[in-house]
């Protein structure tokens, strides 16, 4: 398996010690813009990353999503919605992401499974986006979170076109996924921008480092390969000494070799 770039997790709270981090472990940064510190945003924040970016290293975002809802119905959740996208689109016009996440807000549950629902009122939220986005020069990607299969994601990206990618997250997948990985890979395809990369037991999300779980990241590698994808991969974990463990598992996997057809062991 090959990748695009390798990066790990950054907060916009702690920035250049994780900076600082992330760049001695040869890594760079996916930087989680909370919707408290967009509100408060310090301005030598803002100059660490146009330095970064400056410097001819690669950054990407991670947009907030605690109780937004890109496919929502209150039209005022809708409106703190747009604004949170909107202070997420002017930093990056200012600081140049290579992309940027969001989540889609999907339940299955909460939308007592109308997808198409979910997809009527989530078209106008993304094409708003991602007019933006194409004049910041930045790609957006749309994350797994509680989605049991990628068929709505899939419809989203086919109504809005191919500018729109996804970042498919193993977590994630592993927790709430009723279909195979080869059902995911294949329906992602050319539109996988990006993976994030953790582990857990089945039951809960612990951004556990790679290998330290329950899913078998020798199958994704191979498969990836196979597809002759790309991906931009991000270690996406809570501290540094698990970000140092996922990062050595995850070396160790990208030297040993696949079946000469990259099809999954």
């Amino acid at each position: 398996m090959t990748c695009s770039a390798l990066y790990g997790k950054a907060s916009l709270k702690d920035l250049d010690k994780d900076l600082g981090f992330l760049d001695s472990q040869g890594l760079f940064p996916e930087i989680y813009l909370s919707a408290e510190l967009l509100d408060t945003l310090d301005e030598a924040k803002v100059t660490s990353m146009i330095r970064w970016r400056e410097e001819g290293k690669s950054l990407t975002f991670h947009a907030p999503f605690a109780d937004l809802a890109p496919g929502g119905f209150d039209p005022r959740v809708l409106e703190i919605t747009r604004l949170r996208f909107s202070q997420v689109m002017g930093l990056a016009q200012r600081v140049g992401p290579e992309q940027i996440v969001f989540h889609p807000g999907f339940d299955e549950f909460r939308f007592a499974f109308r997808e198409q629902l979910w997809l009527d009122n989530s078209l106008r939220v993304w094409g708003e986006l991602l007019e933006e986005a194409a004049r910041v020069d930045t790609r957006v990607c749309l994350e797994n979170v509680f989605d049991t299969r990628p068929d709505h994601l899939v419809r989203l990206r086919e109504e809005l076109g191919k500018e729109l990618g996804f970042c498919f997250d193993i977590g994630h997948f592993l927790l709430f996924s009723k279909v195979t990985l080869k059902e995911w890979l294949d329906a992602f395809s050319d539109g996988l921008f990006e993976l994030h990369l953790h582990d857990n037991d089945g039951k809960q999300d612990l951004h556990l480092p790679v290998g330290e779980g329950g899913f078998d990241f020798k199958t994704l590698c191979c498969a990836i390969e196979g597809a002759s994808l790309e991906p931009l991969v991000v270690l996406e974990h809570h501290t540094w000494k698990e970000t140092q463990r996922s990062l050595m598992n995850f070396q160790r996997l990208l030297e040993e070799r696949c079946p000469d057809d990259g099809s999954p062991p």
